[in-house]
């Protein structure tokens, strides 16, 4: 498929075709990954989710009303509430 590069606000940008936008299920907001490899410009949809070596769960293991310290919780008074 051929495209063109064109001028897109202070920019350049491609557009992307119909089909590619299909095959792949691009919607607006996918983000997307360039990188440059052996003198092409590669462009992929980022797919996965880094995943973070611990869960919630895992960080909510020991907590209690002490160590969330639900004690020190801010008390709202009438002047601070605006309408």
């Amino acid at each position: 498929m051929m495209t063109q590069v064109r001028k897109v606000g202070n920019s350049l940008g491609s557009i992307i075709p119909s089909a590619l936008i299909q095959r792949f299920g691009l919607v607006e907001g996918t983000r997307l990954n360039i990188k440059e490899l052996n003198g092409m410009i590669v462009i992929e949809p980022v797919t996965k989710v880094k995943k973070l070596p611990f869960s919630e769960q895992d960080l909510l293991i020991n907590i209690n009303a002490h160590t969330a310290h639900a004690d020190e919780l801010a008390v709202l008074s009438s002047i601070e509430l605006v309408e």
